[in-house]
């Protein structure tokens, strides 16, 4: 959920609190050349920009705990990434759009979405739980669960899984992303993992036999089911 172009002043303060939402709730650390990857910007701009999210009371910054949201940050956040994620069902499972491309669309989109078409697009899609990478709506049942899967790399030899999710973080690998929509491996897919190395995951999807290989660094980014 990033967008290199330039955007209005509130845009870009939301995207700074969706990208420190999302590193918290997967329990990284926060840090600001990562956040600066992720939103285009350099070190310095991420630094200003966490200074006047504190001067608006969005975030808290702790010389000791670092940088964390305050509670209206996390709503305004989760309000965007809830948005975000009824847009990629809608153009996914109802327009057919590309499932790689559809993240940055949504960006396009979500700031857009009144409140009552958002209510009227959860209960037209069926009250959807993830984004169409398997990614946990904020306060989703199986939020925890999802997001504390384990990494397709950590499987073992042998082993039938499910893949669960495509992180949030695979989304901005364009390569990665086609690759996976190539092999059709979306939420849901069953596979049995043949091996696995250092340099690669090989692994056959149990409804077709197909055997893939994937880089570790890219299986890294799929989450599984390790419980089947």
């Amino acid at each position: 959920m990033a967008d290199q172009a330039r955007r209005p002043s509130s845009a870009t303060a939301n995207e700074y609190l969706i990208q420190l939402y999302l590193m918290l709730r997967e329990r990284r650390p926060v840090v600001g050349a990562r956040i600066a990857e992720r939103i285009g910007v350099s070190a310095a701009a991420v630094s200003q920009a966490l200074k006047r999210l504190e001067q608006r009371k969005l975030v808290v910054i702790d010389p000791d705990d670092g940088v964390r949201l305050s509670q209206r940050g996390t709503v305004q956040a989760e309000h965007t990434i809830r948005r975000h994620y009824l847009l990629e069902r809608l153009l996914v499972d109802v327009l057919g759009f590309d499932w790689v491309d559809v993240d940055e669309e949504a960006d396009k989109l979500e700031h857009s979405l009144s409140p009552r078409l958002e209510e009227h697009l959860f209960e037209q899609l069926g009250r959807p739980t993830t984004c169409p990478h398997g990614n946990p709506f904020p306060g989703s049942p199986d939020e925890r669960r999802l997001l504390d899967a384990p990494r397709l790399t950590g499987a073992h030899a042998g082993e039938r899984t499910e893949i669960l999710r495509i992180t949030e973080e695979a989304e901005e690998n364009e390569e990665l992303m086609r690759r996976l929509d190539q092999d059709h491996l979306v939420p849901g897919t069953r596979i049995t993992v043949s091996s696995i190395s250092d340099a690669e995951v090989v692994f056959r999807k149990d409804a077709t036999g197909q055997e893939i290989t994937l880089p570790t660094g890219y299986a890294r980014y799929v989450r599984v089911d390790t419980n089947n």
